[in-house]
């Protein structure tokens, strides 16, 4: 924006001239600062990717509209029963070009998945009959939430690989995807082969959401690199995740520094990570209620 000010100065002194020009700039400066603000508050993600965890199913459309507003291409969707409810959330959501996928998740399904193929059976039978489905399973299923993690990591690990070997092979037409922390750095040897844990999982996934809770660009992809340059080099797909909850370690989460802040960041992200790779944000509730 240009102004420009036109000024007669017949008959004024020098000092009423030098107070009129300090004004104007005073003038001028204050018109820039409101619209740097104005530019501020209307920041927008620049994200072709977007996902966002929907833990609470109870909640109104009004944050299917925030979704679609704020860029999501997909949600992860968590139900524990699948009815006509269901097909409509997916129908309206579809509408927006919005994807939905079933989010599910159990640690205690790492050593008795009979529960999980019980409920893969109604999801499979859901598909089939619904013209408004999923577009595929988000796992949530985090070993580190068993209470004897500590004592058994190498086994539970194992076990957790072993898990996402199966789904793989008995629902090979299902895409599958889960959501793991970036400290899976465990060597674990499986199927012959001695690996970091995240490496066997990101194997047997369509896709990987990296549960890459920091609070800046740089904080997150260095706290994702090992597994961003694992999924490179076999050229799979993967989520880069953040938090917006209030948690105790503010280093976490985007609570604090609320949306402006959090789109700048991502934006930025967007930029280091490959055009393919996309990002997630937990969860559509914190994130709304996100301070500007």
């Amino acid at each position: 924006m240009y102004c420009i000010i036109l000024v007669k100065c017949y008959n004024i002194t020098m000092k009423e001239k030098f107070v009129l020009i300090v004004a104007v700039a005073m003038l001028l400066c204050l018109i820039g600062s409101i619209l740097a603000i104005a530019l501020q508050n209307n920041q927008k993600l620049q994200v072709q990717n977007l996902g966002v965890w929907w833990w609470d199913n109870r909640i109104d459309d009004s944050y299917l509209d925030f979704a679609e507003d704020n860029g999501v291409t997909e949600i992860y969707y968590y139900v524990s029963t699948f009815n006509d409810k269901v097909a409509n959330f997916i129908s309206k959501a579809n509408a927006k070009d919005i994807k939905v996928y079933w989010l599910t998740g159990k640690y205690e399904w790492i050593e008795d998945n009979s529960q999980l193929i019980q409920k893969m059976d109604d999801f499979l039978s859901f598909q089939s009959t619904h013209s408004n489905a999923f577009a595929g399973v988000h796992f949530d299923i985090e070993p580190h939430q068993h209470p004897q993690f500590e004592e058994r990591r190498q086994e539970l690990l194992t076990k957790f690989i072993d898990l996402t070997y199966n789904l793989k092979s008995t629902y090979n037409n299902v895409f599958i995807e889960y959501d793991i922390p970036c400290w899976l750095n465990d060597e674990i040897f499986y199927n012959g082969t001695t690996k970091p844990a995240y490496a066997h999982i990101i194997d047997n996934a369509n896709r990987v959401t990296l549960m890459s809770y920091r609070d800046n660009a740089q904080a997150i992809y260095d706290f994702a690199k090992d597994e961003l340059l694992y999924a490179q080099s076999i050229n799979k797909p993967l989520n880069l995740g953040v938090e917006t909850q209030d948690v105790n370690e503010n280093i976490v989460t985007f609570f604090e520094e609320g949306k402006n802040y959090t789109y700048n960041q991502l934006n930025n992200l967007k930029t280091m990570i490959p055009k393919n790779y996309g990002l997630c944000i937990h969860h559509i509730i914190s994130w709304k209620e996100l301070k500007s």
